[in-house]
């Protein structure tokens, strides 16, 4: 390279240079300096600090240097590249204060400093003369952008991201200037304002908005026009009102709107969204029936739902008839009604994860999940359902193996499970992996079917609180995965299998309150457990971690048999002997009753004792007298 005195662009991006930046610089030939209009580093492993002579490459007019492992701070010296019209230090671990001089490239048309570790405050010098500036990236920055609220910015963006820096606590108000806004990501940037009406003004050309993790309070607009909006992000704040009545925005792909404050109902006019893919309103205040829009309108690019957490009533929405792509529902703890519908694996056949707990949903689910071969993730726990487990698991046959989910490209919201004895909470993505089935507190009836040990990718199995019967299966110990197992509060009997033993992956296990007895496994896996009510309520089970030891229980039962046979015999020598007594007694009485000449010698012959016994007691009575005297 020492030779390549007209060196004007240099682009070495996505090559594993695997060397520092200042070795790669001081390989260019000084007579290049003056030249080099364009150097794209972009993904080329470079590491080091930004070599301080960066500022006399005074004819460069793009430099990308993103996603590398450049350190260390952005010398003074940059200052000088004022023929810069590009510049991406993006992805790197960069600290310190942004220079000022940033504040000269009058020609710069996009600055990417996003995702590093800069620090400090930016004020309104350090962007004096950016009057070209429509791209400008600080997000995931320590920064705060300390700028009046009379301050009309000199550049006009298109693309803003500040996800993470600290533009509050009032709401930036130089945003009003930026009419030719696009894309606007001002998320997680400690902002405790209203959501002024001016912003939909601004934002109505947008079609990317990300305000979530504030503190915004207000309410939404009644009406609400934004025809170029595609994904909209108003989560995690304190907005309150209602939903807009009249809502216009037709390209609308993804609606997040949880956490909020939001009450009323869910207006009609969301049936008109046919390309909302994901929509998430979950933990608000929502009420009322959701709208049961027509097939033809509403639903069929629908990806993901989710409506947990409000106060909604009413049956299962009819419109998700058009669903045919959904692959997660949620529409846990509302208070929803009636039979889930029989047209699930027709309508949805993709969906992976469904989510109906805590409501009251009822019947039985024994078509429902028939030919649902995605499914991977089934919670219906605390409804009133009632049925067979065996004809609601038959068909889910993606529990069988490894799973590959059509969520991967998908973030949102967490949702809420429990499993591990806890309460928890996971994200969409992190559901992508785990193969769950909870369907406790219900009415199921009958036995655990073996065909639930098909199942060999189940993670989490809780069917506490029904009224299962029978014995737990032998080959339970087949669910080789199986992270956590609560079988409590049902009619279940025998002996624990020791199987159970060998899940190496098992760190939760609930058998209370059956009817289980026996020895209670030993093996290494289950003494790790620390639950010590995981077998209480099973009076017939023995062994550790219980105090029963099982010889003296037995030897205590043969005891108890041979204590029990006595108390019968001594109970029936007690009742012969009575019943003996009231029969001779009858026999006597019944005799002296009806038979005259039995009940005169019967009394003679009391009258003959009698007279013996006084006499014999007179004579000797009278000879003791004279005898002491």
């Amino acid at each position: 390279m020492k030779n390549l005195c007209n060196l004007q662009e240099l682009d070495l991006y996505d090559i594993n240079i695997n060397s520092s930046i200042s070795e790669l610089m001081e390989r260019l030939p000084k007579c290049s300096w003056n030249k080099l209009r364009k150097m794209d580093l972009h993904c080329a492993n470079l590491t080091g600090e930004l070599p301080t002579w960066i500022g006399h490459l005074a004819s460069l007019s793009y430099l990308d240097l993103s996603e590398n492992m450049i350190v260390g701070s952005v010398p003074d010296g940059t200052g000088n590249l004022t023929n810069l019209n590009y510049l991406d230090l993006s992805q790197n671990s960069l600290v310190g204060h942004i220079p000022v001089g940033i504040g000269a490239f009058g020609n710069l048309t996009s600055l990417n400093l996003g995702q590093n570790s800069f620090s400090g405050v930016l004020a309104e010098y350090h962007f004096a003369t950016l009057e070209r500036l429509e791209f400008l990236d600080l997000s995931s920055n320590s920064l705060k952008l300390d700028l009046h609220e009379a301050w009309i910015p000199p550049f006009k963006l298109k693309k803003g991201y500040f996800e993470s820096c600290d533009l509050g606590p009032q709401f930036p108000s130089w945003l009003r200037w930026q009419t030719d806004i696009v894309v606007l990501d001002i998320s997680n940037t400690s902002i405790k304002d209203d959501l002024p009406g001016w912003f939909w003004t601004v934002s109505y050309n947008a079609y990317e908005l990300y305000l979530s993790s504030n503190q915004l309070g207000g309410a939404l607009p009644e009406k609400l026009e934004l025809p170029s909006m595609q994904a909209m992000d108003l989560s995690d704040n304190y907005l309150s009102g209602k939903l807009p009545a009249n809502l216009t925005v037709p390209n609308l792909m993804t609606l997040h709107l949880h956490h909020n404050q939001i009450g009323g109902t869910i207006p009609a006019c969301l049936c008109q969204l046919r390309s909302l893919r994901v929509i998430n309103l979950s933990y608000n205040q929502l009420t009322g029936e959701i709208p049961q829009c027509s097939v033809d309108q509403f639903g069929f690019s629908f990806l993901v739902i989710d409506m947990k957490n409000n106060n909604l009533s009413g049956e299962f929405p009819s419109f998700l008839q058009n669903a045919g792509w959904l692959l997660f529902l949620d529409l846990s703890y509302n208070k929803l009604s009636g039979n889930v519908p029989t047209w699930i694996a027709q309508r949805m056949p993709y969906l992976e994860v469904l989510i109906l707990r805590s409501n009251m949903f009822c019947g039985n689910l024994s078509n429902q999940l028939n030919k649902l071969d995605q499914l991977h993730f089934l919670d219906v726990a605390h409804n009133n359902i009632s049925g067979s487990i065996y004809s609601s698991i038959r068909s889910l046959t993606a529990m069988k193996y490894s799973h590959t989910s059509g969520l991967d490209n998908y973030t949102g919201a967490s949702i809420s499970m429990s499993i591990k004895d806890q309460e928890l909470n996971y994200t969409f993505q992190s559901t992508n992996n785990i193969m769950l089935i909870d369907m406790s507190y219900n009415s199921f009836t009958g036995p655990i079917p073996r065909e639930l040990t098909l199942l060999k990718g189940l993670q989490s199995l809780n069917l506490s609180g029904n009224q299962l019967s029978g014995t737990i299966p032998n080959d339970i110990g087949i669910l080789r995965r199986l992270e956590s197992l609560d079988l409590s509060y049902n009619d279940l009997v025998g002996e624990i299998p020791s199987i159970l033993s060998d899940l190496t992956f098992l760190s939760c296990l609930n058998l209370s309150y059956n009817n289980l007895s026996g020895r209670i496994p030993s093996g290494q896996q289950l003494q790790t457990l620390n639950n010590l009510y995981m077998y209480i309520g099973n009076p017939g089970l023995c062994g550790l971690p219980l105090s029963t030891n099982c010889s003296t229980n037995r030897t205590n039962k043969i005891v108890q048999n041979e204590h029990d046979d006595a108390s019968h015999d001594t109970t029936y020598l007690y009742i012969s002997t009575s019943a003996g007594f009231v029969v001779g007694l009858w026999i006597v009485f019944c005799t002296i009753l009806f038979k005259k000449s039995w009940r005169i010698a019967y009394f003679q012959f009391f009258d003959q004792i009698y007279d013996k016994i006084y006499v014999q007691a007179a004579v000797s009575k009278a000879v003791l007298i004279r005898k002491f005297l």
